[in-house]
């Protein structure tokens, strides 16, 4: 599989590096897009296609779950690496040395049941270190470890008409053994298709959904504290493959994120080529605001 990536034209952007908090966080603050000129159908498992659903990000690298894979990338977008994942990888978060998956297997005929998995992966080699299957009937799609626990979002409650409630999960990020039985949280605002991505700052987990009406301004953004209370809601344009990354000032909580701008259905032929823009925002006094800008990208950056 070939990444081809894009930066920003150096004889018209300035660099800008992020403010590093801990040692070896020095990262570009421009736009990356990652594009797969040869997707093919997600099923057959020799190239993403869809969208990229989830990311996360260690100080030397940036990992995507492109549904049915893992891509590792350096900084600059430059491929390391990726993993094939059975099915639909909804979500991923690095922790001691390994990224973990929330995956959700669709049943592929009416003799399968429903169930979940979450696997982790050698964060150097992409290797697959250890897994759990768990029963379960609903979407799996977000993924955070705090402080040696993985928080899993696992769909939206079909028993509340508001569908204002999701169902979550905590398992042992060492055992990969449930810690509790999953439990419902409401969130306050309608969401569909449950948690999409989770992160944590360390303190916090930010929980991001679908919103009815993204135009509407409607929160689809959550922060929780550590027991899952409620902390706060906000409204941003982006619901998806994000993470938490040092270098926020003056009490802000600093994000990547990205942004697949050209989606790709199954049903169409030939598919799309997948592009995803990678850019970084702040939460700032309630208000999240980007601080980079999608540039023009010219210059390719060799392998």
């Amino acid at each position: 599989m070939r990444l081809v990536a894009f930066a920003a034209s150096l004889a018209t952007v300035s660099i800008v590096l992020v403010p590093a908090q801990g040692s070896g966080w020095t990262v570009p603050s421009w736009d990356l897009r990652l594009s797969e000129p040869g997707a093919v159908e997600e099923r057959i498992g020799t190239a993403w296609c869809g969208h990229a659903q989830g990311m996360c990000v260690i100080s030397n690298a940036l990992f995507f779950a492109f549904r049915n894979q893992i891509v590792k990338t350096d900084w600059y977008g430059r491929f390391l690496g990726r993993v094939e994942v059975d099915r639909y990888c909804g979500d991923i978060c690095a922790w001691n040395g390994l990224v973990y998956a929330g995956i959700w297997l669709k049943p592929r005929s009416a003799s399968e049941r429903w169930c979940a998995r979450i696997c982790a992966y050698d964060a150097t080699t992409l290797q697959p270190v250890k897994s759990r299957t768990i029963p379960w009937n609903r979407g799996v799609h977000g993924i955070t470890c705090l402080n040696g626990t993985i928080h899993l979002g696992m769909g939206r409650s079909a028993a509340d008409p508001s569908g204002c409630t999701n169902w979550y999960g905590r398992f042992s990020a060492d055992t990969l053994e449930p810690v509790g039985a999953p439990f419902e949280v409401n969130h306050g605002v309608l969401s569909t298709g449950g948690a999409q991505t989770l992160a944590t700052d360390g303190t916090r987990i930010y929980a991001s959904s679908y919103p009815p009406d993204a135009s509407a301004g409607v929160p689809c953004l959550i922060v929780f504290d550590a027991s899952f209370n409620v902390i706060g809601r906000h409204h941003l344009n982006w619901q998806q493959g994000f993470d938490v990354v040092p270098g926020g000032t003056g009490g802000a909580v600093r994000f990547i994120h990205c942004t697949t701008a050209n989606w790709t259905s199954f049903a169409e032929r030939p598919l799309k080529r997948v592009q995803t823009a990678v850019q970084f925002a702040e939460l700032r006094e309630g208000v999240f605001r980007d601080i980079t800008r999608h540039c023009i990208f010219s210059t390719p950056l060799p392998r």
